[in-house]
Order: C-alpha cells, then sequence, then structure tokens
C-alpha cells in the first residue's frame, strides 16, 4: 500500500516536499533490510512509496528514481547535475579511473577515443569471432549431451563472451587462461560489491586478507593487459587497443598513458564480457522455462535461416523480442547510483545535493502502473508496434543519456547471434535444484546459484520422433 508519509521528515528544497519513504532504524535506516536482498527491499519500496521514495543508508540519504520522467531527467536532461561519485570508489579498487568510473571532460575524452570500434558500421567485424566461438562451444556440448551430462550455462555464457570480446577487440585469445579468468572476475566482482565490512574501510597499504587478494587479482588482470598490449605491438591486431594506443588528449594532444591505457582496457574488459554473458544467461533460461516461447524461436530461425548461420542483417524480430523481454525482467546492470551535485527536483519532491540517487531498471521495468502483469515473461511486448504509447524511460536496460551503455548495439547483436545459434542446435532445461534467484549484488545481476542445465540435440531429438 502507498504511503505519503516520508521518512525523516525534513524542510523540502526550494519549498517542495521531502519524498515519502520508511523511517528505518536510528543511525542504520533501512540499510540492514536493503544488504539482505537489495533486489527485493527496491522492489517493495518502489511497491509502497511510489516513483521517488527516500531512504537512509547509515550516513547517507538515498532517492530510489522509477518514474519515467524523473530517470528521464537524471540520465538525460540534467545529467551533469548526476555523478558517478562515492558508490562508485569500491570499482576503482579493480578497474582503476576508467569510462565506468570517471566523469566530466576526462570521460568525454576517452569515450570520444574508443568510440568508433563500437559503432554501427564496425559491428560486422565481429560476427566471424561469436560465429567460430559459438561453434566452438556447441561441438562441445554435443558431447556433454551425448553423455547426459549437465552443463553449467552461467560458466559456459562467461568464457564464450570472455573470447569473444577479447578477440573482436584486443586481437587476443584467453581462451587458454579462460578458467582462471574467470575466478579472478569473480573475486573482483565481488570486492566492488561494498557489504559494509569494517575491512573496506581500511587504507590500501595495509596487509589485510582483503587487500592482499585486491592485489593478488590486481596482478593477473595485470598481466593479461601487457599480454594483450605485447601482442598489438607484434601483430597490429585489436582494434581497441589500435585506438587507445593511438589516443591524444584533444586540449593538449599528449598520448594517453600507461596507466590510462591499462585501466579503459580493463573497464571493458571486465565489463564488457561479464554482462552480456549475464544477459545471455537469463535470456537462455528464460526461453527454456517457456517451451512455447522457445518453439516459437525455433520456427522462427528455421523459416529466416533454413539451416545457414546468422549474419549480423538477419531479421528475427520473435527472437529479438525474446532477448528484449529477458533484457526487461533481468537487465544485466540492473542499478545506476549517482551523486547528486546541487539541489534539484524528482517527480514533484526536494532532493538535495550531497545525497545519492538510484536508478533501478529492474524496478522500473517490473512497474505495473507501466508494464501489465510485470512478472509475466511476455515477449510480445518487444513485437513491433507493441511499444507505442509507453513511456521512454519505462525500459532502460543499457541506461539513457549520453552515460549510454557504449557497448549496446554490440551486445545486441552478440545477444541474437548467439541465441539464434544455440537455438538451432540444442533444446535444454534447467537441472532441478536451488531455487535460481537474482538481485544478492549491487554489480550485476547474476543469478544467485549456478543455472545448470541438462541438454537436447535438436538433430537426434527430431531424428527419433
Amino acid at each position: 500500500m502507498r504511503t505519503s508519509k516520508p521518512a525523516n521528515a525534513t524542510t523540502g528544497v526550494a519549498g517542495h516536499p521531502t519524498a515519502p519513504g520508511p523511517a528505518g532504524v536510528p543511525g542504520l535506516g533501512s540499510l540492514l533490510p536493503y544488504r539482505r536482498d537489495p533486489a527485493g527491499f527496491l522492489l517493495r519500496l518502489h511497491r509502497d512509496y511510489g516513483g521517488v521514495a527516500r531512504i537512509r543508508m547509515g550516513p547517507m540519504v538515498v532517492h530510489l528514481v522509477t518514474d519515467p520522467e524523473a530517470v528521464r531527467h537524471v540520465l538525460v536532461d540534467n545529467h551533469a547535475n548526476y555523478v558517478r561519485g562515492r558508490l562508485y570508489d569500491q570499482f576503482k579498487l579493480v578497474m582503476g579511473r576508467g569510462l565506468l568510473t570517471t566523469d566530466g571532460d576526462y570521460w568525454r575524452g576517452h569515450r570520444r577515443a574508443v568510440q568508433p570500434v563500437f559503432a554501427r558500421k564496425a559491428l560486422a567485424a565481429i560476427v566471424p569471432n561469436v560465429i567460430e566461438a559459438t561453434s566452438q562451444m556447441l561441438d562441445r556440448w554435443e558431447t556433454s549431451a551425448r553423455a547426459g551430462k549437465p552443463v553449467d550455462l552461467v560458466t559456459e555464457m562467461l568464457e564464450l563472451t570472455l573470447v569473444t570480446l577479447s578477440r573482436s577487440l584486443f586481437g587476443y585469445d584467453v581462451s587458454s587462461q579462460a578458467s582462471l579468468l574467470k575466478s579472478v572476475v569473480d573475486s573482483s566482482i565481488e570486492i566492488m560489491f561494498p557489504h559494509g565490512y569494517v575491512a573496506e574501510m581500511l587504507p590500501g597499504w595495509l596487509p589485510t586478507a582483503r587487500n592482499r587478494r585486491i592485489a593478488a587479482n590486481r596482478k593477473v588482470l595485470d598481466r593479461v593487459i601487457d599480454a594483450i598490449r605485447a601482442n598489438h605491438a607484434r601483430t597490429g591486431d585489436g582494434p581497441l587497443v589500435a585506438l587507445m594506443e593511438g589516443a591524444r588528449h584533444q586540449d593538449t594532444g599528449v598520448a594517453w598513458s600507461d596507466e590510462e591505457i591499462r585501466d579503459e582496457l580493463l573497464t571493458i574488459y571486465l565489463a564488457g564480457h561479464e554482462t552480456t554473458a549475464t544477459a545471455l544467461s537469463w535470456a537462455l533460461l528464460s526461453a527454456a522455462n517457456h517451451r512455447w516461447a522457445q518453439e516459437e524461436m525455433e520456427a522462427e530461425i528455421e523459416a529466416v535461416l533454413a539451416g545457414r548461420l546468422p549474419g549480423i542483417d538477419d531479421e528475427l524480430p520473435y527472437t529479438s523480442a525474446v532477448i528484449d523481454e529477458s533484457l526487461r525482467m533481468y537487465p544485466p546492470i540492473w542499478l545506476y547510483p549517482r551523486d547528486v551535485v546541487a539541489d534539484d527536483v524528482l517527480g514533484g519532491y526536494g532532493v538535495p545535493g550531497d545525497t545519492s540517487v538510484l536508478l533501478s531498471p529492474l524496478v522500473s521495468q517490473r512497474n505495473p502502473e507501466v508494464w501489465e502483469n510485470p512478472e509475466a515473461f511476455d515477449p510480445r511486448r518487444f513485437l513491433p508496434g507493441a511499444d507505442r504509447g509507453r513511456p521512454r524511460m519505462s525500459y532502460f536496460p543499457f541506461g539513457g543519456g549520453p552515460r549510454l551503455c557504449l557497448g549496446n548495439l554490440m551486445a545486441l547483436a552478440e545477444l541474437r547471434l548467439i541465441v539464434a545459434m544455440i537455438t538451432q542446435r540444442f533444446r535444454f532445461s534447467l537441472v532441478p535444484g536451488d531455487f535460481v534467484g537474482y538481485g544478492d549484488s549491487l554489480i550485476s545481476l547474476r543469478p544467485t546459484t549456478d543455472m545448470w542445465v541438462r541438454l537436447q540435440s535438436r538433430s537426434r531429438a527430431e531424428a527419433a520422433r
């Protein structure tokens, strides 16, 4: 039930009222329920308090913003007033100062320098790498299917996207190191998620177990980045590496430093493959759990492709709708935190400077005031023409405005190619076990358990009919 009572009522900004929200407990506010179940807490917060809700998180005041017009105001209309801020400090421990953690002229210059490799006209260059890596994975799956052995979908997708990204952008094959790198990436993501532990507040030079783990992970990642750059120097391979090695600061003409290049390569390496793998896992599981959607995809892919491999220009509207609906329900980056620079007004409520806002595609994209039956998986929402009249910022799985995800076009292309190729050759079902939940991390919407699936080769299944 909605309430209009504000939490910890204060004087509004410029005469505007304070947003409603739970009072929480003294000193901690809503920090404990948020830590226990971040996604569930924010979904309930929207349900009870509406499109702009105010909470205390220890000493911090935070507003959850889900009203589409208010989201647009933060991401587009007044984006300069909403910066990365304190909630990204943990990211810098792993990624340094890259596109994900910086703002202002520094960020703009770096984004402008690398933008060409992610442009629509550059997408065709990734297709051979995606096709080859996916074909190799599917051949391995044939062996597992014949032996009746399940596979962990998340691990498979992480290794696949790691290989496709490294080959496509870095011109370097990391497949032999995929298992080690997955372990390091998992550990790094755990570090980037602030838990509120005392160890997180201690200086980096202290030899705590956490600081030693950060240093060990960074050594592994630095070695990979050094190998990528050395390979480029030797062969010239890697379009993204070439752009960074040749980049100059617009105001001075000075080349990027080694640290700048390393941090940006590391940022794109970590953020690029992990989010695409998460999106693939949820899309494939969603289709597997809704056999009618799976069969509709199979029919479309057979009709359009007639057994050949997919290409970048193939029109597969229903397959695309399955992916888009999965991104609605399970957006890989489900939270966008921002710090408020100066006082502002969102949804009619005053939002003071020096506070924070949370934008959540997960919560906004399950808003029953916008989405009919939002907990139901329904790809028809994304068929051509179905979005007529829908508020623009009610769906933003890749963010929006100037900070729209740099790799969104590449990610969507990769998702469609891989989903089509898998659907051509396999059906699978989730192996009974733990409930597959989500939202226990503030970084990406990884499932809370492994996704073990049992594979069935479509060619053998159809031959047996």
